[in-house]
């Protein structure tokens, strides 16, 4: 059977005699619910393939055996599995503000470093990202950061924001600057990328400078600077988990597990590629399309995520919907090995500024 995975679930409570606890069931009452995991898209033959056939997944669904019938019944399942439950902002029970300055590089989760003598933790302080990421990053889709912002502020999270649309060029980006004791106790720093130039303008509700700035970075070896992102097509899986992987990627792997912290000087933490400086490579995760059935013919989601496999900006090019012109500015944000001096100078010509050595 392809991709046939059951999870079991029991949920039973022992009760001490006389006592009563909210939320138990006697063993009596004994519930379990059966699921069954299907990785791909939400179609048909992956339902079927995982649950038996598609007399079995026709009659968990409860409509008729006919293919047609059964997929519309799936799309029906799937778009409500893919709906956003719960608001990024509110995931970590710290209020909008906290999140929105973690994204634009600070509160304590960046600027509290670890010296060993126990007076800051970041296992204590940022417990809360291992638990949301355990008990819902990963089967509860996360939506747009708003918080209540939006009827006092005009795209408070402007990280998310090119225009006004969010991302429209469909990439997330977060570069990192320095590392800190992590919670895995891991203190190294995986250097990957060269920051070439950066144009202030783009992420003025982060960095605060008003006035039109840009920024030459004469990058030296001694600089250290992480990049990585992912990237998706309109409407796809990917689109509608994008939050979901922005916390798997920026709070669990790079801040948690990895101890990446410290913006680029005058960007975001993370926000729309849009936004971020032109550096010359950047790592690349994906999301994997996956749900969940239970045995009343439930959906849910279940999401994993994979490397790409590839950079992020080759990856882009992969993406069949993305037209050529979106791959140019993607490739004029990330411009490759070796391009760097090439596009810092580029960048700054249309600046209308040129070396003093150029006649």
């Amino acid at each position: 059977m392809n991709a046939l995975n059951i999870v079991l679930t029991i949920n039973c409570c022992l009760m001490a005699s006389g006592t009563t606890i909210r939320g138990a069931h006697s063993p009596s009452d004994t519930q379990r619910r059966l699921e069954t995991v299907v990785q791909g898209d939400c179609t048909v033959t992956n339902f079927a393939n995982a649950v038996g056939g598609t007399a079995n997944l026709a009659d968990r669904l409860g409509v008729q055996n006919d293919e047609a019938i059964i997929q519309q019944e799936l799309d029906s399942k799937c778009d409500s599995a893919l709906s956003p439950t719960i608001d990024l902002s509110d995931t970590l029970g710290k209020g909008p503000q906290f999140l929105k300055n973690f994204l634009d590089g600070g509160t304590t989760w960046n600027d509290n470093f670890e010296t060993g003598d126990g007076s800051y933790s970041l296992t204590n302080d940022a417990a809360v990202i291992s638990s949301v990421y355990n008990t819902s990053g990963k089967t509860t889709v996360f939506g747009t950061p708003d918080g209540g912002t939006s009827d006092y502020y005009d795209r408070y999270f402007s990280n998310f924001y090119a225009g006004e649309q969010e991302c429209q060029l469909g990439v997330i980006e977060c570069c990192y600057t320095s590392s800190r004791e992590s919670a895995t106790g891991n203190t190294s720093f995986e250097e990957n990328a060269a920051m070439c130039a950066l144009d202030l303008q783009g992420a003025t509700k982060s960095n605060h400078i008003k006035a039109r700035s840009f920024t030459y970075f004469d990058t030296q070896p001694s600089d250290e600077t992480y990049c990585s992102g992912f990237a998706y097509e309109e409407d796809s899986f990917g689109d509608s988990v994008k939050y979901n992987s922005l916390f798997h990627m920026a709070m669990m792997t790079n801040l948690y597990e990895k101890g990446y912290v410290k913006n680029i000087p005058g960007a975001p933490l993370c926000g729309c590629v849009e936004q971020m400086p032109i550096i010359d490579n950047a790592d690349c995760i994906r999301a994997v399309e996956g749900y969940k059935m239970d045995e009343n013919g439930e959906v849910s989601v279940d999401i994993s995520w994979e490397d790409c496999g590839m950079d992020l900006a080759s990856y882009y090019e992969t993406l069949d919907s993305r037209s050529e012109l979106e791959k140019y500015f993607v490739k004029s944000k990330i411009v490759g090995a070796g391009n760097c001096e090439a596009a810092s100078l580029s960048f700054m010509n249309d600046q209308m500024f040129v070396p003093s050595d150029v006649q």
